[in-house]
Protein backbone atom coordinates (compact mmCIF):
# COMPACT_ATOMS: atom_id res chain seq x y z
CA UNK A 1 0.00 0.00 0.00
CA UNK A 2 1.33 3.37 -1.19
CA UNK A 3 0.04 6.17 0.62
CA UNK A 4 -0.72 10.18 -1.35
CA UNK A 5 0.00 7.99 -4.69
CA UNK A 6 -2.34 7.29 -7.74
CA UNK A 7 0.00 5.34 -9.29
CA UNK A 8 1.78 2.18 -8.88
CA UNK A 9 5.35 2.50 -9.40
CA UNK A 10 6.83 0.81 -13.09
CA UNK A 11 6.41 -2.95 -13.05
CA UNK A 12 3.83 -3.26 -10.73
CA UNK A 13 0.68 -4.10 -10.86
CA UNK A 14 -2.40 -2.02 -9.41
CA UNK A 15 -4.90 -3.98 -7.47
CA UNK A 16 -7.26 -1.16 -6.29
CA UNK A 17 -6.82 2.89 -5.65
CA UNK A 18 -8.98 4.31 -3.01
CA UNK A 19 -8.57 7.14 0.10
CA UNK A 20 -6.12 6.26 3.05
CA UNK A 21 -8.70 5.75 6.02
CA UNK A 22 -8.59 4.72 9.84
CA UNK A 23 -10.88 3.91 12.36
CA UNK A 24 -11.93 5.34 15.70
CA UNK A 25 -14.06 3.68 18.20
CA UNK A 26 -17.51 4.62 18.76
CA UNK A 27 -18.12 6.73 22.00
CA UNK A 28 -14.49 5.91 23.63
CA UNK A 29 -12.33 8.81 22.50
CA UNK A 30 -9.92 5.74 21.58
CA UNK A 31 -7.06 7.36 19.59
CA UNK A 32 -6.31 5.95 15.48
CA UNK A 33 -4.69 2.49 15.58
CA UNK A 34 -3.75 2.07 12.04
CA UNK A 35 -4.29 3.48 8.23
CA UNK A 36 -5.70 1.26 5.42
CA UNK A 37 -6.69 2.24 1.47
CA UNK A 38 -10.19 2.00 1.37
CA UNK A 39 -11.03 1.08 -1.84
CA UNK A 40 -12.92 4.40 -4.04
CA UNK A 41 -15.74 1.85 -4.74
CA UNK A 42 -16.12 0.09 -1.25
CA UNK A 43 -18.95 -2.66 -1.36
CA UNK A 44 -21.24 -2.34 2.04
CA UNK A 45 -22.95 -5.47 3.99
CA UNK A 46 -26.36 -5.45 5.51
CA UNK A 47 -26.68 -5.72 9.21
CA UNK A 48 -26.37 -2.76 11.57
CA UNK A 49 -23.47 -2.48 13.80
CA UNK A 50 -22.97 -2.69 17.22
CA UNK A 51 -21.19 -0.40 19.98
CA UNK A 52 -18.14 -2.31 19.71
CA UNK A 53 -17.37 -1.73 16.37
CA UNK A 54 -15.18 0.90 15.07
CA UNK A 55 -16.01 4.05 12.42
CA UNK A 56 -13.59 4.23 9.53
CA UNK A 57 -12.72 8.18 9.08
CA UNK A 58 -10.88 9.37 5.87
CA UNK A 59 -7.23 11.13 6.72
CA UNK A 60 -7.25 14.66 5.41
CA UNK A 61 -4.34 16.74 5.07
CA UNK A 62 -3.45 19.28 7.42
CA UNK A 63 -0.73 22.00 6.50
CA UNK A 64 2.11 22.02 8.98
CA UNK A 65 2.15 18.17 9.48
CA UNK A 66 2.38 17.68 5.74
CA UNK A 67 3.82 20.45 3.35
CA UNK A 68 1.28 22.51 1.91
CA UNK A 69 3.35 22.83 -1.41
CA UNK A 70 2.60 19.46 -2.36
CA UNK A 71 -0.87 18.87 -0.90
CA UNK A 72 -3.87 20.41 -0.21
CA UNK A 73 -5.28 21.53 2.98
CA UNK A 74 -8.51 19.61 4.60
CA UNK A 75 -8.68 16.95 1.43
CA UNK A 76 -8.75 13.53 1.68
CA UNK A 77 -5.29 11.75 0.85
CA UNK A 78 -5.70 8.50 -1.71
CA UNK A 79 -3.95 5.66 -2.04
CA UNK A 80 -2.81 2.68 -3.93
CA UNK A 81 -2.62 -0.95 -3.66
CA UNK A 82 0.29 -2.81 -5.80
CA UNK A 83 1.81 -6.18 -6.24
CA UNK A 84 4.91 -7.11 -8.07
Amino acid sequence: MIPARTQCPDDWITEYAGYLASDSARDTGRKRSSYVCWDEAPEVASGGFSNDQAIIFPVEVVCGTLPCSAYVNFRELTCIVCSK
